[in-house]
């Protein structure tokens, strides 16, 4: 059982802004998931509320996606913590004899993969690979260019011949 104390009213389920403020400001500045984060703040709603939250209220929506930005730079900095911890690379035997400690190696491997593919979704321009980020620029010149199209039908429509 945990020795924090729960917040004597139980966790918040009516939406209030100053809460969703806090929540927003946690996300940018921990590197943690909703589920770790309403663990280590046991006065945070639920993450089942905060996804409603994010649902209900686009001002929410809009704050917690510009947090989640701010938070796939702290997920690449991690990257560069974690490759450079080299202290349980290697372990030593009964014999004296090092060896690799390769459960270590490939558990740290997974956890650099998994936050350079989460910062890259979260900012492919940044940390995107260069073959997404050039599909998300082709398509942004070809809905450019729908969108031309479209206006320039509209105002074909619109102008009247006097």
């Amino acid at each position: 059982m945990s020795d924090k104390p729960k917040h004597p009213g139980g966790r918040p389920t009516d939406y209030n802004p100053e809460i969703a403020s806090r929540i927003c400001e946690l996300v940018s500045i921990h590197p943690y998931g909703l589920k770790k984060l309403t663990r280590l703040y046991p006065e945070l709603p639920h993450e089942t509320t905060i996804n409603l939250w994010r649902h209900l209220h686009d001002e929410f929506s809009m704050w917690y996606n510009k947090a989640k930005l701010k938070q796939a730079d702290l997920l690449a900095e991690e990257c560069l913590d974690i490759s450079d911890d080299s202290i349980e690379d290697y372990l030593e035997n009964e014999d004296g004899n090092i060896r690799c400690n390769t459960e270590f190696v490939n558990r740290s491997r997974l956890r650099i993969d998994t936050r350079k593919w989460l910062a890259g979704k979260l900012l492919p321009k940044i940390y995107g690979d260069a073959k997404q980020v050039e599909e998300l620029h082709a398509d942004k010149e070809r809905l450019l260019s729908e969108l031309q199209a479209l206006r320039a039908q509209l105002d074909a429509k619109n102008k009247k011949d006097y």
